[in-house]
């Protein structure tokens, strides 16, 4: 059974502090660093708040924010947070669930 994965994203993007947000959402709209993966555009992110970032990330990477989100704090050196993150390992799919209350 898929978990419900916003909560987990929410709670590590709320750990970085302004200017490492900042990063982390430079990370996302790199296409040579986020390959495989898309990037997401500037302008979308640009006003973008914590909230905002993960709605995107999932519209964006479907089932697979968790993956990019551990990508992305692994290039910030933030490993702390990705080993938070891997113990929410099973949450991939949340998005098959989420998607029946929109």
């Amino acid at each position: 059974r898929a978990k419900y994965c916003h909560p987990q994203l929410l709670s590590v993007l709320e750990d970085l502090g302004k200017e490492d947000l900042k990063g982390f959402q430079w990370f996302l709209q790199n296409a040579e660093i986020m390959s495989p993966f898309p990037a997401i555009p500037k302008s979308k992110l640009e006003t973008a708040d914590r909230m905002d970032t993960v709605d995107l990330m999932v519209q964006t990477y479907g089932k697979d924010p968790v993956e990019v989100t551990k990508k992305v704090l692994s290039k910030m050196n933030k490993n702390d947070l990705v080993q938070r993150l891997s113990a929410a390992a099973g949450c991939q799919n949340h998005w098959l669930l989420s998607s029946q209350y929109l």
